[in-house]
Parts: structure tokens; sequence; C-alpha cells
């Protein structure tokens, strides 16, 4: 009893010692992380390539013509070579770019970054992320979009644009407010097609929910 007493002794001294020591991190004011921006040229009614493991992913139009960036905010404090390192590739050629991250993984496996890539209005995507949430807003164009876990959204302006829109999860919720069509359990989908409209959404989850809602 009296060697329990002891160990418990320690392990309560270890546990406060390790509290104190994080609330003394809490209250240092450390700097947010400095944000990665990379700019390139991209004509409108091009074509983004991207390909991603893990994160938090937004895609949105740019106040630019002809200008695509990208930016990456970490959660967490890296040096800039690290931040790079992630960009394993970011390349144009003509109307095409091409995308090609790998974050770290961590916490859940999606909160190493935010990142946000904003391209002119007109331009089709073709966007695959691996685990976590990417939101499309404010981009006219075709889009194939697929995330492996996770949610995902798109915006859609008009409706009247796309002669195909469809939406399909294995596990989750599908739902298209632009048509009012919802499916949920297993393997739901949404599907509307029209002979009218010039695009093509096709917008997929493995596990998790996918939303088409309006711009």
């Amino acid at each position: 009893m009296k060697g329990s007493a002891i160990w418990m002794a320690i392990f309560l001294a270890c546990a406060g010692a390790a509290q104190a020591q994080e609330a003394s991190r809490q209250k240092l004011d450390l700097p947010a992380p400095k944000p990665l921006v990379i700019s390139k040229n991209l004509p409108a009614n091009g074509t983004l390539v991207m390909e991603m493991n893990v994160g938090e992913v937004r895609v949105i139009r740019s106040d630019e013509l002809r200008v695509i960036r990208l930016t990456i905010e970490p959660h967490a404090s890296y040096d800039n070579a690290t931040v790079q390192s992630w960009v394993r590739r970011f390349d144009v050629a003509g109307d095409r770019a091409s995308i090609d991250l790998k974050l770290p993984k961590h916490q859940d496996n999606h909160e190493g970054a935010r990142i946000t890539i904003s391209v002119p209005e007109q331009t089709d995507l073709k966007l695959e992320l691996g685990v976590g949430d990417l939101s499309v807003k404010g981009i006219e164009g075709n889009k194939d979009l697929h995330v492996g876990i996770g949610d995902l959204r798109v915006g859609v302006a008009d409706g009247a644009k796309y002669n195909e829109i469809r939406t399909a999860t294995k596990i989750g919720d599908a739902e298209d407010g632009i048509f009012h069509q919802h499916s949920g359990g297993f393997f739901p989908k949404t599907l509307h097609s029209s002979l009218q409209g010039v695009y093509k959404l096709h917008a997929t989850v493995g596990i998790g929910d996918v939303n088409v809602v309006q711009d």
C-alpha cells in the first residue's frame, strides 16, 4: 500500500507539472504562422488539376484576371522551407495549371494547414482531396471534384448553365440544393440532367457529405 501511494504521488506530481507547463505555453503571445503565397499567370477558360492528401481547401474566384494564386496558411509554426516542401508541384503550361500538395498528417489527419486557391471566374476544375474538407465558390465551368473522407461543398450561381449535376457518396448525405434533390444513408446520389447548359458538375465523396448550393 505504501509503495502504491508513493507511485501515485509521483504520477500526480508529474501530471501537475505537465499541466502547468502547458498553461505557461498558452500564455505566450506567439506570432501567427506566416502564410506562403505563390501566384502565376493562368488565362480565363483554363483548367486547374489538383491532387492533395489532407487539409482544408477553398477554391474561390480571383480578384485579378489571368491569375492563379495558391495560399498556404499553416495551423502551427513551420519554417518557410518546410512549408514550401509541401508544394510538390505548381506548374502552368498554356491554359492548364497543375498543383500537387502533400501536407503533414496530424490531429485527425487534416489540420496541417488551410489552403486557398483563387482562379479566374471561368475555370474548369478537376480536384481530388484524400482527407479533409473542400469548398468551391464563385467559379463557373466544368467541375470534377472528389473527396475521399470529409465534406464537399460546391457553389453554383446559375444551374441553367449545367447540362448535368451529379452528386454521390458511399456513406453520408448527397444534396443538390439547386434542383432540390436529397439522398441519404448508404450509397446516396442525386442526378439532374438537361438538354440545355454547357457545363457538367460531378461531385463525389467516399465517406462524408456532398452539397451543391446556390452561390
